[in-house]
C-alpha cells in the first residue's frame, strides 16, 4: 500500500491536465466489483481510476461506474436457462447470462447523460466490459422505443484488456456463444462511421510459460509458487490458453495481447502493463495495471483524441507579453491540485470562504510563475466576500472605474478543477468596461476586483458564487462566460450548489490585463 501512495505522490507532481467536459462511465471488468475502480484492494481512494481521471480534469461528479457487486457475476449462471443456446453455443449477449449487465450499462450512461444535461459519454470498458459494450451500443439503435442512436449518447469506447475474439476452438469459449454473436452482429468498430472513437488497449508485461522449472522472481511467483501453480507466467499460459487456445503468447497475465486488439480501433500497446488492480487470481496490488496513476496517461491522449474532444489551438501572438506564452501560462495555472492542497482545501472549509487558503501555496504559484516575477503578497479579502491578490505586478495604467480593458482569464472552482480559459478559446480576450451596468460588462465579482491592478499584472480573484453568474449565462453578459456547453455547465453546477462535499464553494478567477482605454 505504501509503495502505491508514493507512485501516485511522484506521478501528481507531473500530471497533465485533461480539458474534457463530458461524463464517463467506467465498464467493470468479469468479476470485477465497482469498488475495485474507486478503492482497488481496500487502498486510499487516491489510488482508484475514478481520482487518476479528477486528477486529470475531469469532474469527479461526472465520473460513473457500472454499479456491479462482485456477487452479481453469479448471474452469469442464469445462461444455463437459455435452452437450447447456451448447450449450442449460440447465446446472445442480451440473453440470461449477460442481458443484466447490458441493461444497468445503458441504464448509466443515460444518467450520465440527463445529469450532464446531454454531453455524450467516454466509455472505458475493462476487460469482459469492452465487449459487452459493444454488444450494449448494438447495431446503432440505443433505444427502440424513441429511436435515440446510439451515436447521441457515446462519444468513444476505450477498452482495456478487453478479449475482442474467441478462442480458436470455439466450443471452449466461456461465454457459450455470446461474444461470437457480438462479433458476427457488431464485428470490429462497427460504429466507426457514425462518428463513435473506438480504442482498444493492451498490455505486454508476461509471456506464457508452462515450465515447471523456472525459479520464483517476484512475490506473486512465490504465491504461486506456494499453490503449485508455479509462476506469473504459468498462470498467464493457463489464462491464456483458456482464452485463445494458446499459451505460449505474449498478453498482459490474462489476455493475450493480440486478442484485446480491435479490429479498425486505435491500437496501443503497453509493455509492463497487468490486467487488473491485483497480480492475476491474488490479492497483492499492482500499480501497473491499465488504470494505474503512472499508466493511464500512456493511453488517455489518444482516447480524447478519438473522442473528439482536444483541438489543436492556435496561438494568440503577442496577446500575453513577458511570458513565453498565455497558453502556457494557462496550461499550468489550471493544473489540478496535488494530493497536499486538495487535502487541506477538503478539511478547510472555513478557510475556502474566506478565501485564503488557494493563496498559502507559494511552492504552487512558483511553479506556475518560472519566468516571472513573483510578488511576495497576501490575499487582501474585501467587504463584500471577494478576495484578491496580485501574483505578478503590472507597470502600465491603474484599472479604474470607466476603462476599458482586456483581459486573458483562467476561471477554476475553488476546489481546483478547471472550468474554462481564454487560451482554449484561441486566445480571444474578454472586454469590458469597469462599472459598466449594460453593453460589455463583467460578472460583479471581477468588476470589484479587477480595480487597482495595473495593465500587464496578474491578479487572482476568489469570487463567491453570490457575485458570479447570477444571470445572463445563456446569453453571454456578463462575462467571461465560455462560448462552450461543458464549461457552463460546470458553472451551473457550483450555481446550483449542487456539489455538498466542500463548503463554501467559490470561483477562482486568474486574470491578466493586457490592454486599457
Amino acid at each position: 500500500m505504501l509503495r502505491s501512495l508514493v507512485a501516485v505522490l511522484i506521478a501528481i507532481l507531473c500530471v497533465p491536465l485533461v480539458d474534457a467536459f463530458c461524463p464517463v462511465v467506467i465498464c467493470p471488468g468479469f468479476g470485477n466489483d465497482e469498488i475495485d475502480y474507486d478503492e482497488p484492494l481496500k487502498q486510499p481512494k487516491e489510488v482508484g481510476l475514478r481520482s487518476v481521471l479528477a486528477r486529470r480534469g475531469f469532474d469527479p461528479d461526472q465520473i460513473y461506474t457500472v454499479p456491479v457487486k462482485r456477487s452479481d457475476w453469479i448471474r452469469v449462471a442464469g445462461g444455463l436457462l437459455d435452452i437450447p443456446n447456451f448447450y449450442t453455443g449460440n447465446a446472445k449477449p442480451t440473453g440470461l447470462g449477460y442481458g443484466w449487465y447490458i441493461k444497468r450499462l445503458k441504464e448509466t450512461v443515460d444518467r450520465a447523460y440527463e445529469a450532464s444535461d446531454g454531453e455524450r459519454v467516454i466509455l472505458l470498458a475493462h476487460s469482459a466490459g469492452g465487449w459487452l459494450a459493444r454488444a450494449a451500443m448494438g447495431d446503432g439503435t440505443w433505444c427502440d422505443e424513441t429511436g435515440i442512436r446510439t451515436n447521441e449518447r457515446i462519444r468513444c469506447l476505450a477498452t482495456m484488456g478487453a478479449i475482442h475474439f474467441e478462442p480458436v476452438d470455439f466450443a471452449t469459449c466461456v461465454t457459450r456463444g455470446a461474444l461470437k454473436s457480438t462479433n458476427e452482429m457488431y464485428p470490429g468498430a462497427f460504429l466507426k462511421d457514425s462518428g463513435i472513437g473506438y480504442v482498444s488497449i493492451g498490455g505486454a508485461a508476461i509471456m506464457g510459460d508452462n515450465s515447471k522449472e523456472l525459479e520464483p522472481s517476484t512475490e506473486a511467483d512465490a504465491l504461486y509458487a506456494n499453490r503449485g501453480e508455479g509462476s506469473a507466467s504459468r498462470v498467464a499460459f493457463s489464462s491464456y490458453e483458456a482464452v485463445c487456445g494458446k499459451g505460449d503468447v505474449m498478453g498482459d497475465g490474462v489476455v493475450p495481447f493480440d486478442w484485446s486488439q480491435l479490429d479498425g480501433a486505435r491500437k496501443i500497446k503497453l509493455d509492463g502493463v497487468l490486467h487488473s488492480i491485483n497480480e492475476a487470481g491474488t490479492t497483492i496490488p499492482t500499480d501497473c495495471w491499465y488504470g494505474s496513476e503512472r499508466i493511464v496517461d500512456s493511453w488517455l491522449p489518444v482516447v480524447l483524441e478519438e473522442a473528439g474532444i482536444q483541438s489543436s489551438k492556435k496561438s494568440n501572438e503577442g496577446g500575453f507579453g513577458g511570458l513565453d506564452s498565455f497558453q502556457e501560462w494557462a496550461k499550468s495555472i489550471m493544473a489540478p491540485p496535488d494530493r497536499k492542497r486538495r487535502n487541506l482545501i477538503q478539511s478547510v472549509g472555513s478557510q475556502l470562504v474566506a478565501g485564503t487558503l488557494l493563496f498559502q501555496l507559494p511552492g504552487m504559484v512558483e511553479a506556475l510563475y518560472e519566468n516571472a516575477p513573483i510578488v511576495d503578497s497576501v490575499p487582501t479579502r474585501l467587504a463584500s466576500g471577494v478576495s484578491i491578490q496580485d501574483l505578478r505586478p503590472g507597470d502600465g495604467e491603474i484599472i479604474k472605474e470607466g476603462t476599458r480593458v482586456n483581459v486573458q482569464w483562467v476561471l477554476k472552482r475553488s476546489n481546483g478543477y478547471s472550468i474554462d480559459s481564454s487560451a482554449n478559446n484561441d486566445g480571444v480576450p474578454f472586454i469590458f468596461v469597469v462599472g459598466a451596468t449594460e453593453g460589455n460588462r463583467a460578472i460583479a465579482g471581477l468588476d470589484e476586483g479587477i480595480r487597482g491592478l495595473r495593465v500587464g499584472g496578474i491578479r487572482r480573484i476568489v469570487i463567491p458564487p453570490g457575485l458570479a453568474y447570477t444571470e445572463g449565462l445563456e446569453s453571454g453578459k456578463p462575462g467571461p462566460i465560455p462560448p462552450d456547453f461543458g464549461p457552463r455547465q460546470r458553472i451551473n453546477r457550483v450555481m446550483n450548489m449542487l456539489r455538498d462535499d466542500i463548503p463554501g464553494e467559490s470561483f477562482v478567477l486568474d486574470v491578466k490585463a493586457t490592454r486599457s482605454q
